[in-house]
């Protein structure tokens, strides 16, 4: 299990990457620098669910494409 900011960084740039949009098509879209979808997408700073849909909406992809399914994140509780 990993932490849900991780899971959601990894499935953004799996979905990014299989519809062959770069970070910067993404960034530039959303109002974002490419630098800053760069960390979110190796899960190194905490993205806002906002700016997920955001993302979502721009790469016409389904939400549980990028969010991961509870028994996958790692909380506190399942430690």
């Amino acid at each position: 299990m990993q932490p849900v900011q991780k899971l959601i960084g990894m499935n953004i740039k799996l979905a990014r990457t299989k519809r062959s949009i770069t970070q910067a098509e993404v960034a530039n879209k959303i109002g974002i620098e490419a630098s800053y979808l760069s960390r979110i997408e190796r899960g190194s700073v905490p993205v806002s669910c906002e700016r997920v849909y955001e993302i979502i909406h721009f790469l016409h992809c389904d939400i549980d494409e990028i969010f991961p399914v509870p028994s996958e994140v790692e909380t506190q509780f399942n430690r």
